[in-house]
């Protein structure tokens, strides 16, 4: 049997609306502050955003890049790389969407059957969310989505569906010195805890949002805050990545 359409009818595509060349730099950590790391996502396509999660110094960084399929509203493939310092980047896992089912290339012999659409990772740092929340028809409509991930527990399969999380809107105010709309998210997908997502009031994307479970290992739970954004080339991108791994670390 197909997934369910979910909440696909809340979006319509617009072109315009996909910020082509910006990069959004953010800081990563417990919501506390506590293990801060850094998350620059580059939107170098239409349909293709690239994540680095790096710490300023570090010799090492991975680098995770989408494809999003524009008719669901999710992502259609997800390929992971190890950069080093003036090293080639190095593949490390892939993840492919076939029909309504996913295979991810550390686990070769299983599917994980999508539940609904569209769907998102956490462990992306939500940044395929980020990049569809400005296509929602009523960005004040309560929607759905459905959680596809690598659990940050190490029990059950290493890849799964978590469930939905459910999104509505909790009303307008400024955050990091924007104007920004509060939206409130609970649901299995969260364990049935309750986060918060603050998204620029303009253009819509992700300006901080905190979540009281963890998306990885090492985490007690999650706050991502919006530093600054760029335009960039992909030229200037793939210099800043170069630059950004192995850096001396900044006073």
């Amino acid at each position: 049997m197909p997934p369910a359409s979910a909440q696909i009818t809340a979006f319509r595509f617009d072109s315009l609306k996909v910020p082509v060349g910006r990069a959004f730099h953010y800081l990563k950590s417990n919501r506390d502050g506590t293990h801060p790391s850094l998350v620059s996502v580059y939107v170098r396509a239409v349909d293709r955003i690239e994540a680095l999660k790096w710490d300023s110094g570090g010799v090492s960084a991975t680098l995770v890049a989408a494809t999003i399929d524009w008719t669901r509203f999710s992502p259609r493939r997800f390929e992971a790389f190890a950069l080093e310092r003036d090293q080639p980047e190095q593949s490390r896992a892939t993840l492919e969407v076939t029909g309504s089912s996913v295979r991810v290339s550390f686990v070769p012999d299983s599917a994980v059957t999508i539940r609904a659409w569209p769907w998102h990772s956490y462990d992306f740092d939500f940044a395929s969310l980020s990049l569809v929340l400005p296509h929602r028809i009523d960005p004040r409509a309560p929607f759905r989505f459905e959680r596809l991930d690598v659990p940050a527990d190490a029990s059950g399969p290493l890849f799964r569906d978590l469930g939905e999380i459910r999104v509505s809107y909790a009303g307008s105010e400024q955050r990091l010195g924007a104007a920004t709309d509060r939206l409130t998210l609970t649901g299995p997908g969260l364990d049935d805890t309750e986060g918060q997502m603050w998204l620029d009031g303009k253009e819509g994307h992700i300006v901080e949002y905190q979540i009281p479970i963890p998306d990885e290992r090492g985490y007690r739970d999650g706050r991502l805050r919006l530093q600054r954004v760029d335009r960039m080339t992909p030229a200037q991108w793939n210099a800043f990545k170069g630059r950004s791994v192995g850096a001396p670390p900044r006073p």
